[in-house]
């Protein structure tokens, strides 16, 4: 439960980062500099999942607070969290103990005047899905002091050492709090601090050697040139890998490779998604597939190739693959679940599609299911039908976050040998053109009464090419269900108790807003490899 909490509160965290572009309005339309080159790491290093400029670290937060849904969903509650970190006070106090036992000058509120400086920061998601590894670089005149008051300190103290060398810097370890520890070098007017000492390790200690070593010249940061960002004189750059936001699944749409944000005081808002050569398509088409309703829906460019494993384990030519339109689209609804999204795509030959169809879908979807372990078959049988002129492709799967129960009157046939008591219908359909995915079959069965006319499609409220679709007030009842379901319960009043109290109003401000439409338009950036294509965010009918 923990890992999916944690996930679920990541992707709250994310959506709520992207909802805060379309209620911050920019005073001057003053885009960011997006010449930046973009230089790739060496083969086999990790690029950062996230990385970060900005002319004052610690100003951050609150610079983030001048977005009206930041103010409104997280209070200046958040601001001070972040000003009285335990892991702050804890990397201060321990400073302060060092300073008063080595009889060392240490100014009050050393920690706030150390990130009051320009900053780049990279970071790489952890274990546990957060972003626990990270390389920080500080710029400020006057280090050398700094230097001889650490210097001296780390010849006896328990807490501070030395460990180890970056070329022929000395390498300081601090410790603090409980087992906690940061690694820093410094050298001249920089700073580098690490989280740990990963980078050291392993077969490309080396390459990660030179490249920390080299952050301690006023050269471009390449952590941050993997990205085309460059250290920030005014506002604040944010830029997030598509592969840390689509929780691994970035492979199918490669050719989206990251999203960014800038924001400042006087500028106030843009947000980029950095592209693959001159990518393009149009989410439309699927809306058309799409029941009303939805709480968000984002469309992507997708490389239906990557799924050739895939097809030659289910003895399916993967010449089959070629005849599936390169876009696909997802949309979470407010009477489903964040576990169940409607997925969209499209097909060019719908007969070639339905010829194999069925037996994809009977390979890829199933689990063994306890009452039938003894029989020949250990999955419950694929359901086939045409329905509304169009084909309808169902198995029942035994799920902990389920949708429906097998004790239910309308349940799929023969649940009662499903090894949980909950499940999902998982449905596919096509009709013509339009294909449609999702465990929860209620959904599928909305979008083929889309495609007979019975049901309104998103796409009637939307004008032009809209690449994707946010309904705030839906999102908030999507986001208020999924938080209730994630939480224990009875078995922790308390818990449940502050989660009311706390969480949720904030995630019901969210509702407070318009829906919008979000498009992409051509930017100053007209490379013709990767290059920054403008993300805007406007309201649909």
């Amino acid at each position: 439960m923990k890992k999916t909490y944690t996930k679920w509160l990541l992707a709250l965290g994310g959506i709520s980062a992207a909802a805060a572009f379309w209620v911050f309005k920019p005073i001057k339309e003053i885009p960011p500099k997006l010449d930046t080159p973009i230089i790739a790491l060496a083969a086999g290093l990790t690029s950062p999942d996230l990385v970060l400029a900005t002319p004052n670290l610690a100003q951050l937060p609150a610079a983030l607070m001048q977005v009206p849904l930041f103010k409104k969903v997280l209070t200046e509650d958040a601001v001070d969290y972040y000003e009285h970190h335990p892991d702050k006070l804890g990397l201060e106090g321990s400073l302060r103990r060092i300073a008063f036992e080595h009889e060392l000058n240490l100014q009050d509120r050393f920690m706030n005047a150390l990130l009051s400086e320009p900053a780049e920061m990279a970071m790489w998601k952890s274990d546990d899905g957060r972003p626990g590894h990270w390389v920080l670089r500080i710029t400020k005149n006057n280090f050398a002091s700094l230097l001889q008051w650490v210097t001296k300190a780390s010849l006896s103290d328990s807490q501070l050492s030395i460990d180890g060398h970056i070329a022929k810097v000395p390498l300081y370890k601090l410790q603090y709090g409980n087992d906690d520890a940061i690694w820093f070098f410094s050298q001249d007017n920089k700073l580098v601090v690490l989280s740990d000492k990963n980078w050291l390790e392993g077969k490309q200690a080396a390459a990660w050697t030179k490249i920390l070593n080299g952050l301690l010249g006023d050269s471009a940061n390449p952590l941050l040139q993997h990205y085309g960002v460059q250290a920030a004189s005014s506002g604040h750059t944010v830029v997030a890998n598509m592969k840390y936001l689509s929780f691994g699944y970035q492979s199918l749409f490669a050719d989206v490779k990251a999203l960014r944000m800038d924001v400042s005081k006087e500028n106030g808002w843009f947000s980029h998604i950095l592209l693959n050569q001159q990518t393009q398509w149009d989410g439309m088409p699927l809306w058309q597939s799409a029941p009303d309703g939805a709480a968000l829906c984002l469309s992507a460019p997708v490389d239906w190739k990557t799924l050739k494993p895939v097809s030659k384990k289910a003895n399916i030519p993967a010449e089959w693959l070629a005849q599936l339109k390169p876009a696909a689209g997802v949309c979470w609804y407010p009477d489903s679940s964040l576990y169940s999204p409607l997925l969209l795509a499209q097909t060019r030959e719908p007969k070639q599609f339905a010829k194999h169809a069925p037996k994809l879908f009977d390979w890829l979807i199933g689990a063994s299911e306890a009452g039938l372990r003894d029989e020949e078959a250990s999955r419950l049988p694929l359901r086939k039908s045409k329905k509304d002129d169009g084909l309808l492709l169902q198995r029942a799967v035994s799920a902990d976050d389920g949708n429906l129960s097998k004790d239910a009157k309308d349940a799929a046939p023969n649940v009662d040998k499903l090894t949980l008591g909950r499940y999902f219908d998982v449905s596919m359909a096509q009709s013509g053109s339009s294909i449609v995915f999702s465990p929860d079959s209620k959904l599928v069965s909305t979008a083929m009464a889309v495609q007979q006319k019975r049901y309104a499609a998103l796409a009637d409220r939307m004008e032009g090419p809209k690449q994707g679709y946010i309904a705030p007030e839906a999102l908030s009842k999507l986001l208020t269900t999924a938080t209730m379901s994630t939480l224990p319960g009875k078995a922790q009043p308390l818990l449940q108790n502050a989660a009311v109290t706390y969480l949720i109003p904030h995630i019901t401000a969210i509702g407070e807003f318009s829906n919008t439409g979000l498009q992409l338009s051509p930017s100053a950036d007209q490379r013709k490899d990767q290059h920054w294509e403008r993300l805007e965010w406007k309201s649909p009918k």
